[in-house]
């Protein structure tokens, strides 16, 4: 009997640790933070649910930044409120990691580029929207 005890530990050892890998969270700097987000507001793709889950994998799964109880908390949230999912999740896990200051600039590093290259092709829309290829581009 005593060895069918001991036998269950590691086993319930092992389901503990896989239920929750992000439960133990490995620090971060905020600079790191920071340039994951403006690498997903840049090259992210597919939308505001890939965005989420490219969160979820990175930062809960992968470099446990971010605990698993509060990436389900800010994604609750986020979902609840109006306004981009994937922004506001951001958001949320700046404020996690760095309060008020960390979730301002998380906002910033994964807005910007967005902002950026809508300015960039308006700006180029303005200069060549005259032209015939340019208005093709943009039917």
């Amino acid at each position: 009997m005593a060895d069918h005890a001991a036998s269950e530990k590691p086993a319930t050892d092992s389901a503990t640790s896989s239920v929750g890998p992000g439960s133990e969270t490995v620090p971060c700097t905020m600079r790191e933070l920071l340039l994951y987000f403006l690498r997903l507001g840049t090259f992210g793709f597919g939308g505001p649910i890939a965005l989420a889950g490219y969160m979820q994998r990175d930062l809960v799964e992968q470099r446990r930044w971010i605990s698993k109880q509060d990436y389900v908390e800010g994604l609750a949230l986020a979902q609840l409120a109006p306004g981009p999912l994937a922004a506001q999740l951001a958001i949320y896990l700046g404020w996690v990691r760095g309060r008020v200051l960390g979730a301002t600039l998380v906002s910033l590093a994964f807005i910007a580029p967005s902002l950026l290259m809508v300015l960039a092709i308006s700006a180029l829309y303005v200069a060549y929207g005259g032209l015939a290829w340019m208005q093709g581009v943009f039917y």
